[in-house]
């Protein structure tokens, strides 16, 4: 099924035509016969969209529609209201109760279809964030919830600085947002001065009809716009080549977040953008959230280094890099020396500030090509791309002697902690014709060289093969 979709009209056989509709275009529908079994299904059954008459009793819908959007009812659904000729006053108050949209009855199947399937690409989306949110915060790697604003920034595209003009001036007393005028080339072409803004508001018709729906696909496949949203306006007054319910229908399946076929009105405008604004900053938050949560998973909490999850992938892709353009690469596991002495005199707190020492020495000395890694308790891995067995001993021995004169304040102990590293090298030449290593057999081929340098004295450097 496309979707399930609770219904209620008051009238019986609207209610049957509507589900017959609905249920032609795959829909699940459940029909209600009131308002108080609407919400009792919407309790039980978990609609994805709710239709609801508003004609029967406005002040109801509106009711009903501040408890879904307040969350005292258990499901929290998109709601469309449907009414005989909405005038904008209607249309703000039920944008302002909660509503996402009203459209007129009788209902024009094409731009119903739309709005539903407008409605369900939100609710997803939404749907889909929250749910990587929240496997995130059973992590533990969830940042903590922070405030954000609102209020964002809104190109007003026209066709012409006159009717931009015109717009300006009340949208401007009616909304909080920062609104500037855009020219259409201005919003393809964007640039220091004509960045995207947060929400695009785009009239249908530009210089021709429908040049506003092409600006719109043309900004729905751009990276640098991918993320804006985009209300389209239709004026009755202008001329289209459908009808205004056919371009509201096209507008929203290239992609438009929102929709209004009454022309330019202030007021309406401002709820919508509202509505737009609050949504786009709580999906760029939850994006934020699971971007961070992705880079905290690769993350050694301790160090801020890379930890083995990343580090071996990455490895795999340096050694097919050094095949395939026969470069060479140098792998070097490295580990503390008597390291548990340092646990066992000092405490376990001062362990810690040795190792994010440490890793801050080695991360500030190499290359941003290069891999640094913390791959257990003292030990960590280094991976130097384009570096033969010269420069890898020149880098092994420079970060021995760099740990081992770097003397580490504890200050709670007012003292100094001096500590040795003992490194072994492992050595692919991408050109020698030698096997390609899978990252475990590389790891091991160096961490092999590292048992040898722990085992003839520590604090020094060995290959796992003779240095050419």
């Amino acid at each position: 099924m496309a979707g399930r979709i609770l219904i209620y009209d008051g009238i019986a056989a609207n209610r049957i035509i509507l589900r017959c509709k609905l249920s032609s275009a795959c829909y699940d529908v459940i029909p209600a016969t009131s308002l108080a079994d609407m919400r009792r299904r919407i309790a039980l059954q978990c609609p994805d969209i709710v239709i609801l008459d508003a004609d029967e009793d406005f002040a109801a819908s509106l009711t009903l529609c501040a408890e879904i959007q307040a969350g005292r009812l258990p499901a929290s659904v998109p709601v469309l209201l449907m009414a005989k000729a909405p005038d904008a006053a209607m249309r703000v108050a039920a944008l302002n109760a909660g509503a996402w949209d009203v459209v007129a009855k009788p209902l024009h199947d094409d731009l119903l279809m739309a709005t539903l399937r407008r409605f369900l690409r939100q609710r997803n989306s939404l749907h889909d964030r929250r749910s990587g949110g929240a496997r995130i915060a059973e992590l533990g790697l969830l940042e903590d919830a922070v405030a954000y604003s609102t209020v964002g920034r809104v190109a007003l595209v026209t066709q012409s600085s006159q009717v931009g003009a015109a717009w300006l001036s009340p949208i401007c007393a009616a909304s909080p947002h920062d609104f500037r005028l855009m020219s259409a080339d201005e919003a393809l072409a964007p640039s220091a001065e004509h960045s995207a803004p947060d929400i695009y508001v785009i009239k249908a018709r530009l210089k021709r009809a429908r040049e506003g729906l092409r600006l719109l696909s043309e900004l729905r496949c751009r990276t640098d716009s991918s993320g804006t949203r985009t209300i389209i306006i239709l004026d009755p007054d202008d001329d289209h080549t459908g009808s205004l319910q056919d371009d509201a229908a096209m507008a929203l399946d290239l992609g438009a977040d929102d929709v209004m076929i009454n022309g330019f009105q202030p007021q309406e405008l401002a709820c919508r953008l509202n509505i737009q604004m609050a949504q786009k900053r709580y999906s760029d938050h939850l994006q934020k959230s699971l971007n961070a949560g992705m880079q905290l998973a690769v993350l050694d909490p301790l160090t801020g280094l890379y930890n083995r999850r990343y580090a071996l992938p990455r490895l795999q892709r340096m050694l097919s890099s050094a095949q395939a353009t026969g470069g060479a690469l140098s792998l070097m596991v490295l580990d503390l020396d008597r390291f548990k002495a340092v646990n066992d005199t000092y405490g376990h707190a001062a362990g810690d500030a040795v190792l994010v020492n440490v890793a801050s020495h080695l991360s500030e000395t190499l290359r941003p090509q290069d891999l640094v890694a913390r791959i257990g308790g003292e030990e960590f891995l280094i991976a130097l791309a384009d570096s033969d067995a010269a420069s890898a001993r020149s880098v092994a021995q420079h970060l021995r002697e760099l740990i081992r004169s770097s003397p580490i304040a504890l200050s709670e102990r007012k003292t100094l902690v001096r500590v040795t590293l003992s490194i072994g090298v492992a050595l692919f030449d991408g050109k020698s014709g030698m096997a390609r290593p899978s990252p475990e057999t590389f790891m091991d081929q160096a961490d092999r060289a590292l048992f040898i340098a722990k085992s003839e004295g520590r604090d020094q450097v060995t290959f796992a093969r003779p240095a050419a």
